[in-house]
């Protein structure tokens, strides 16, 4: 595939003098020039691989940059003793470079894809109690609202369900307080009803979107958005009748 790309397989004298030069001293005006010598091979294997792309939301010039990325690695890591030809071995590289990097985009896209969905079903959750709420209690439900997505936030912290998870803080009171946070957090999810215990589970612990926690239970994807709700409110009130409990002992 690659192979043909190149103009010639065979190194000039002009390249067996360039990598004689870098291996003995490194010199970063040589690499320079090694560099720039296989720029085309690069482009070439960049165009050959986007002319066969799947998924068209990834621009030539991201397989460009991941193509250089992969001929700088193939420039610092040849050895001209070891192997025959630069061309086919930085071929490899550059094509290997090109597709872990459009596997590292596609994973990002769908981590932000995954995050937009369930920060909407989080918030449609907890708003539905606004749409038939009186006037006067537009407020306390907004702030109901707020006060669930920040739940949410520290329920999906995952090392709140890690209890043997080393704590990365340096400040020994930090730390303290951490441990506190996930043993009453802990306390609380595993007092819930079965119900919301699963979905607090299922959607925070497992990442599962409320769709998919809905197939599992055979319910509708609303009644699941109704037990989320319910779910936060509970741990709310738990979290703050066990800090009054703790305030006052």
């Amino acid at each position: 595939m690659e192979k043909h790309l190149n103009q010639s397989n065979a190194p000039s004298v002009r390249d067996q003098e360039l990598w004689h030069r870098f291996v003995a001293s490194r010199d970063p005006a040589v690499r320079a020039q090694l560099i720039e010598r296989y720029l085309g091979t690069a482009q070439k294997i960049a165009a050959y691989l986007y002319s066969r792309r799947r998924d068209s939301s990834i621009d030539f010039s991201d397989y460009l940059q991941y193509a250089r990325v992969g001929l700088i690695e193939a420039v610092d890591r040849f050895n001209p003793a070891a192997t025959a030809s630069f061309d086919t071995y930085a071929s490899y590289r550059i094509r290997g470079a090109i597709l872990n990097g459009i596997r590292r985009y596609t994973e990002k896209s769908s981590q932000k894809a995954y995050r937009q969905t369930v920060l909407r079903e989080r918030a449609e959750s907890l708003r539905e109690r606004a749409r038939e709420a009186k006037s006067e209690e537009i407020f306390e439900d907004l702030v109901d609202t707020t006060i669930g997505l920040a739940l949410g936030y520290i329920l999906e912290d995952s090392s709140l369900w890690n209890a043997e998870e080393t704590d990365r803080s340096s400040d020994p009171y930090q730390s303290l307080e951490l441990k506190r946070l996930r043993e009453r957090f802990a306390l609380i999810v595993d007092a819930l009803p079965e119900r919301e215990r699963t979905i607090i589970r299922y959607h925070y612990y497992e990442h599962m979107e409320f769709s998919m926690v809905a197939e599992i239970f055979g319910v509708s994807k609303g009644r699941v958005s109704q037990l989320h709700a319910r779910a936060l409110r509970l741990i709310r009130e738990a979290f703050e009748h066990l800090e009054r409990f703790q305030a006052s002992c």
